[in-house]
């Protein structure tokens, strides 16, 4: 399901994460703010040259995006390994709630072992609940709490 995005996958992964970013901004507006376009053809570009950026059709048609980097742990006092950050994940609302964003974790826990990683990591508003749900589902399970204040 998954494949590396191309350039005439932007103006579809662009229209999806605006959909997430709407909700970040509505969350956070202290820190977002709406943009016509989050996907510029530089952005877009790297993230398909660094093979960050998949997306998932059905029937040749985009219904959804993954954004995925790659950390290295190696340094003194720490367990050495390779995780994979699922930084942004997508499902087109209109394709929601029919096994899509099941299907297309399970193809990036198979990109992770392929890229040599141990674990998958990701963030989430603690007010989606309905995304919180989705990774618990996918076996994801809270481990650290980022915390903020401003100065």
């Amino acid at each position: 399901m998954l494949e590396l995005a191309r350039d005439t996958d932007r103006p579809a992964v662009n229209a999806m994460a605006r959909q997430v970013h709407a909700m970040h901004v509505a969350w956070r507006p202290d820190i977002y703010e709406m943009v016509e376009e989050l996907y510029s053809e530089e952005r877009f570009r790297q993230a398909v040259e660094e093979k960050q950026l998949y997306v998932a059709k059905l029937s040749g048609v985009v219904a959804g995006y993954v954004l995925l980097k790659i950390r290295d742990y190696d340094w003194p006092g720490v367990v050495r390994r390779r995780v994979m950050l699922v930084d942004e994940i997508s499902v087109e609302e209109s394709c929601r709630n029919q096994g899509i964003g099941q299907e297309m974790m399970a193809e990036v826990c198979a990109l992770a072992r392929a890229f040599g990683c141990t674990d998958l990591q990701l963030g989430v508003y603690p007010q989606n609940d309905a995304a919180v749900a989705f990774y618990q589902k996918c076996g994801f399970t809270i481990r650290s709490i980022d915390m903020q204040r401003k100065v």
